[in-house]
């Protein structure tokens, strides 16, 4: 169940995040995507495998579910990446702020997060509601497969 207001959202550029580095495999301090690693440690690599192909089975519900999985783990995913991103703009603004080879007469000393606080807030309650939904996606996956013997 993935948020349309969000999606809509994700092709806006927003001026408040910086651009995402980038990214390489062997890079120790890049998280996986986690939406798409919950989904495969639940149902394990040959379960995810099905799901795959499940997916593309339209017009049975066990399609659609599979479908449904897969879409709320790719917007968690994405919600993650925003948040890293966000995350990322306000380390960065700190620090700017407490480079000791600034000038501390440039230094500001109010409002210096001002609304990146509340914003990271935000961008970390739409994930963890994107990943509640996903649990819930697969644990309704996973009961029907239970029923349908798949």
């Amino acid at each position: 169940m993935t948020d349309h207001a969000t999606r809509a959202h994700s092709t806006d550029t927003c001026p408040n995040t910086a651009a995402a580095p980038p990214r390489s495999a062997s890079d120790p301090q890049i998280s996986p995507a986690p939406g798409t690693q919950a989904v495969r440690r639940v149902l394990g690599e040959d379960g995810y495998r099905l799901l795959g192909r499940q997916r593309h089975e339209r017009g049975i519900a066990l399609g659609e579910l599979a479908d449904l999985v897969l879409n709320t783990a790719r917007e968690a995913d994405r919600l993650h990446g925003k948040l890293r991103r966000h995350a990322a703009h306000v380390r960065d603004r700190l620090d700017n702020t407490l480079n000791p080879r600034l000038d501390p007469a440039f230094v500001p000393v109010t409002g210096l997060l001002q609304n990146t606080g509340h914003t990271t807030d935000l961008h970390a309650a739409r994930f963890a509601q994107q990943m509640n939904q996903l649990a819930l996606a697969v644990e309704s996956y996973q009961a029907v497969t239970r029923r349908t013997g798949q």
